[in-house]
């Protein structure tokens, strides 16, 4: 059923474009089920004394077992802390917990699980949990050693979790779940011989969708968000054994995007005009073709988002940006357009704007010293890491922590502090990026086409298209604390939270 839904889809945009064929292309799935799927944030880090934990899980809502990659990426530079394949049959959930090793502040993190899928290798993952690993950013010469090379980065970050084909035959069979709820024969594809392609691999079909829970126990809070789901991600399989670093986000195949814009005025001034784009990317710098055509899909030109700062219920509010495919783009000797920065020591640093309103349409801008901590190599006004929390400050509220080296909800360490003024307690952001290059935007080919597909269908048009401002994604968690409540005649403590998705500004020219 997602595979028809996927084609008629395709189909309607592909005859609105004019395009022969049957054209694929990435595109961010409306359904949240499809071949890739992106988490914005985990976390282990200690907020309030208190640690962090991530739940992930991950549902194959097809009728045919597939093979997936597993890939937990820190949050300075996307770098590899640990991954493995999983092998999941028709219908199956796969869960798991993100755990920090211990309760030291730079301990690592480490996922653990119950559930009884197939995965390759098996590890420590069952029983004791597999503790996530710096190799990949502590390698001598590596770009990814410039922030540091400690044990604590793995402690926050983002994960993938990418369909690399279906299964049938006897691997499908192998990884069945039986009437007692156990895979048949987990021992054929954790084999030592089992490295190569399995020989009934067929092409990924989607249909995978998943969920993120941070939840801190201790303190009283819990927030959950679906996972980012990309679809006609790759047209061809794409199979490889356990600690490869393929496939990636940037192996999209064909290297084509279809981004939906909406919400334009038409000529009476009514938000009627609907603009698909359908565009070609090749390589460009250090970026892949397949990257571009994945970063297209999470181009946005600003991100918008509510904060709560109350005194009442000592608000506080945090919002993630992860930028799931800048790894591709930027190193400490190239930054590709959209990005302007080399990595260094002090990250790749973007500029930002923060521009905030109260409840009452009042708005002000953060500028200054309204933004820390100030990077060494950067403007304040920056967001230097490829998942960055935003933390929202009011510096007169009595709640508001005094350690602004850590964001004040997830305690992130990877953070853009922005102080905002009196008379905005409550209200709403906008974060827009402002770098030169994320102003400038990606170029796509001028093989693209565009087509009006509403209020009335119009003619499609071939030439090149511009994506402004940079790919990301993320949510908004907020906190309330409500001090000592009386339960069932017993004192508890009355502290929640939440998650919301962001809004998005969308800039495609022309």
């Amino acid at each position: 059923m997602n595979t028809f839904k996927r084609k008629a889809l395709f189909t309607a945009v592909v005859a609105g474009l004019g395009v022969a064929g049957t054209a694929e292309a990435v595109y961010m799935s409306p359904n949240r089920t499809g071949q890739a799927l992106v988490y914005p944030y985990y976390t282990v880090q200690s907020s309030g004394g208190n640690s962090w934990n991530t739940y992930i899980s991950v549902v194959n809502t097809t009728s045919v077992a597939k093979a997936v990659k597993v890939r937990i990426l820190e949050g300075k530079t996307s770098a590899e802390v640990l991954d493995f394949n999983l092998f999941l049959s028709a219908n199956d959930v796969w869960t798991a917990a993100i755990v920090p090793v211990d309760a030291t502040a730079t301990s690592p993190g480490k996922i653990i699980t119950a559930d009884r899928s197939c995965t390759r290798p098996l590890g420590n993952l069952q029983t004791t949990g597999e503790v996530f690993r710096n190799f990949q950013y502590a390698t001598a010469g590596s770009p990814d050693a410039l922030p540091g090379t400690d044990l604590a980065r793995t402690r926050e970050g983002y994960v993938e979790i990418l369909e690399m084909g279906i299964l049938t035959g006897a691997t499908a069979t192998a990884v069945t779940h039986n009437a007692a709820g156990i895979p048949n024969n987990c021992g054929v594809v954790q084999a030592a011989g089992f490295t190569g392609t399995p020989v009934d691999i067929g092409n990924p079909q989607g249909g995978l969708m998943g969920t993120g829970t941070l939840i801190n126990v201790n303190s009283g809070r819990d927030a959950g968000y679906k996972a980012d789901a990309l679809d006609a991600w790759r047209s061809v399989f794409f199979y490889t054994d356990s600690g490869a670093l393929q496939p990636g986000l940037f192996d999209a195949t064909p290297t084509q995007s279809l981004v939906i814009r909406s919400g334009d005025l038409d000529a009476t001034g009514a938000s009627t005009l609907i603009t698909a784009y359908r565009s070609d990317f090749v390589a460009a710098g250090i970026a892949p073709a397949g990257a571009r055509a994945v970063a297209s899909v999470f181009m946005h030109s600003a991100v918008m988002n509510e904060y709560v700062l109350d005194n009442a219920s000592a608000s506080m509010t945090d919002w993630v940006v992860t930028q799931p495919i800048k790894r591709s783009f930027v190193d400490d000797v190239t930054a590709t357009p959209p990005y302007s920065n080399l990595l260094t020591a002090s990250g790749a640093c973007e500029l930002i704007s923060f521009t905030f309103f109260n409840r009452e349409e009042a708005s002000a801008v953060a500028a200054g010293s309204d933004f820390s901590p100030l990077p060494p190599q950067g403007a304040a006004n920056s967001m230097c890491w490829e998942s960055t929390v935003l933390s929202i400050r009011n510096p007169g509220a009595p709640h508001n922590p005094a350690d602004t080296t850590v964001s004040t909800v997830l305690g992130s360490r990877n953070l853009t502090n922005v102080n905002v003024t009196s008379g905005f307690q409550n209200g709403w952001g906008i974060l827009s990026f402002t770098s030169p290059n994320a102003g400038a935007g990606m170029v796509a080919e001028a093989t693209s086409q565009r087509a009006q597909l509403a209020p009335a269908m119009l003619a499609p048009v071939l030439g090149a298209v511009t994506f402004t401002g940079l790919p990301v994604t993320g949510f908004m968690v907020r906190t309330f604390a409500n001090g000592g409540l009386s339960c069932d005649g017993a004192a508890c403590q009355g502290n929640y939270g939440a998650a919301f998705t962001h809004s998005y500004r969308t800039t495609i020219t022309p």
